[in-house]
């Protein structure tokens, strides 16, 4: 009798509903995860089940093969493979205000590019490799000098997901010279300039990049390059962008004295004579609004990842996160064992597992990774991961080899460099934008957005190819 006297109170009423509701919240998610539907909160964030939405079988992937030497064929997923169609004669040189001269060899390929705010004048900012100035009166240790050289331009995207360059490229400016770190390397000592580019929103909201670059230390090769801030370097973009909003700041052009307008990026421990591929990250669900430097996981297959220490006006300088902690740093290698070699392809994003418009949460939210298996003869599989938002960063899953439709991983090289998210208000202009309650950055991803990935061709074009996230995502080993 003193229980229901409780409930007969106005107050105690109310209390009744609210376990009744709340009963009914838990029971709901953990009776069906699989379905998503749960509407438990931690605060007002959702609650997800991560093993059910990573180990999800997509349609169609039932009976696919999951990893070198398995039975049966891998998933092709995604539209056809669109090419980027780019006119190489119409780059102009940073250094002149002309176009560029004494470009030989090659042409513009290995594209990555950074989704830019609603409201700018472009939908994506690109970089990447262009034609090669090779000398061949110009010998060192034999070889024929070859500088390397990276373009930037601005491109949008049609209705059915295809890229177009909308401005000329432009050239950025890396004043290199050879080293001899690289003599081991035969022909790369002879072989300088950029290469490589990834794109990425540091936290305090400025568009970077980091490249491979000449090593600063004459006795190494390669290592990464660092701008805090691609403004600085291709002027144009800061007239396309707009900013104040999605995280993203204005750019001020302010220097501190001696400040160049990159970095090396440094190891303190084992700095290796060519460094190339990290991958740039930053720690947490959401942007902190003025981070910089970025985390970088070094490697893949052994789960390393490094915490920059100090910075200099030449160099950010890394140590290695401890790792002894966490009994998941070998998933990666084990799952792709067979494979003859794993490393990096794109930076790391921010995926949230539910519909873009939810809550922000470091529950629901995962770092995510394309990476590629490489064969002796460099064609390249790729998979993705997805790893822990908080310290150590460590790897939640590991997900099986795929193709991308219309691509020949058999016969040819199909390097992908960068990721983007699609919602599908960016193909669709009479869908209303789904607004996020938080300061969400352009290239945030989420559950129901598609996804963007870039790359290059034989080393020779600019390619494309748009898929969804729940079609990439499934069938992930838990680690």
């Amino acid at each position: 009798m003193g229980l229901i006297r409780s409930f007969s109170t106005p107050r105690g009423l109310f209390a009744a509903v609210a376990i009744i509701l709340f009963t009914y919240t838990i029971w709901s998610y953990t009776s069906s995860p699989s379905t998503f539907k749960s509407r438990s909160y931690i605060g007002k964030g959702l609650i997800v089940d991560l093993k059910s939405i990573l180990t999800d079988r997509p349609p169609g992937q039932e009976s696919s093969a999951w990893t070198e030497g398995d039975e049966g064929k891998f998933v092709t997923i995604g539209k056809p493979v669109t090419k980027i169609q780019f006119n190489d004669k119409g780059i102009i040189d940073v250094r002149t205000g002309r176009e560029l001269e004494g470009a030989n060899e090659g042409s513009t390929f290995n594209l990555a590019v950074l989704k830019l705010p609603r409201g700018s004048k472009w939908g994506f900012v690109g970089v990447a490799r262009g034609p090669t100035r090779l000398r061949d009166f110009m010998k060192i240790n034999g070889h024929s000098s070859r500088e390397q050289v990276l373009v930037a331009m601005g491109l949008n995207m049609t209705s059915q997901g295809h890229l177009i360059a909308v401005t000329k490229g432009q050239t950025l400016d890396f004043p290199m010279i050879p080293r001899e770190g690289c003599s081991s390397a035969g022909s790369w000592i002879a072989t300088y300039g950029a290469e490589d580019p990834r794109l990425f929103w540091t936290d305090a909201g400025t568009p970077a990049l980091t490249y491979a670059r000449s090593a600063m230390d004459n006795d190494r090769c390669r290592s990464v390059g660092f701008v805090n801030d691609l403004r600085a370097i291709f002027p144009d973009l800061d007239d396309a962008l707009y900013t104040g909003v999605e995280g993203v700041s204005p750019y001020d052009g302010y220097r501190e004295p001696g400040q160049g307008s990159d970095r090396e990026l440094y190891r303190t421990e084992k700095q290796g004579v060519i460094e190339k591929n990290w991958m740039p990250f930053y720690p947490g669900a959401l942007p902190d609004g003025e981070t910089v430097v970025p985390h970088i996981h070094y490697t893949v297959k052994s789960a390393l990842s490094l915490r920059p220490i100090e910075l200099t006006p030449t160099r950010a300088i890394y140590k290695d996160v401890d790792l002894s902690s966490s009994d998941t740093k070998s998933c990666i290698g084990t799952a792709h064992s067979r494979s003859f070699k794993i490393h990096q392809a794109s930076p790391l994003y921010r995926l949230t597992l539910c519909d873009r418009g939810c809550i922000v949460t470091e529950q629901n939210t995962v770092n995510i990774a394309l990476s590629h298996t490489q064969s002796p003869t460099r064609q390249y599989g790729r998979f993705l991961a997805t790893f822990n938002v908080s310290y150590p960063f460590n790897p939640i899953s590991v997900g099986p080899r795929f193709h991308l439709n219309g691509c020949d991983d058999e016969n040819d090289i199909n390097y992908a460099l960068s990721l983007a998210p699609i919602p599908e208000s960016d193909l669709d202009l009479t869908v209303k934008q789904r607004k996020t309650p938080q300061i969400v950055q352009p290239d945030h991803f989420f559950l129901d957005d598609q996804m963007l990935i870039t790359m290059g061709h034989n080393d020779k074009e600019m390619t494309s190819v748009l898929t969804t996230v729940r079609e990439i995502l499934g069938r992930q080993h838990m680690c």
